[in-house]
């Protein structure tokens, strides 16, 4: 009889991971209709150089759209097509709070993606320090 009540319970745990899964995992789309539309961010064309903002929603899906399988099996997002020049050139880009510098995403090899090329700032690095200071205040 034990076994009989293990046997049930395992199989409504997998039953529930099973719906989870279900619910929970990626690709449908529905992840980007819950993305506003005026959410923006910086682009940069590497063809070109011009960096430009464009709604976040309209780059993933573009992103999306433009991922194809590589031999390794792991998926590559080739760059999107720039609207000022119309050449796929289009890549994730930040925009330098200091001096205004807008740069691809990891322009620093191994550092932070949004380190700024020109005078190394990096936004996320000041935030941290800043939440580090606030935690030495109230600690």
């Amino acid at each position: 009889m034990k076994n009989v009540v293990y046997v049930g319970i395992i199989g409504v745990c997998i039953l529930v991971a099973v719906i989870v899964f279900v619910k929970t995992r990626g690709g449908g789309g529905a992840g980007l209709d819950t993305l506003s539309d005026t959410e923006m961010t910086w682009v940069k064309c590497l063809k070109c150089g011009q960096g430009y903002e464009m709604s976040l929603k309209q780059f993933l899906k573009e992103s999306r759209e433009k991922t194809v399988p590589s031999p390794s099996g792991m998926p590559v997002a080739l760059p999107l097509t720039c609207k000022e020049c119309g050449k796929d050139g289009i890549v994730r880009a930040f925009k330098c709070e200091k001096c205004g510098e807008v740069f691809k995403a990891s322009s620093v090899p191994g550092d932070i993606e949004d380190r700024c090329p020109k005078c190394k700032h990096s936004a996320t690095e000041a935030q941290r320090e800043a939440n580090k200071a606030k935690m030495q205040q109230g600690g």
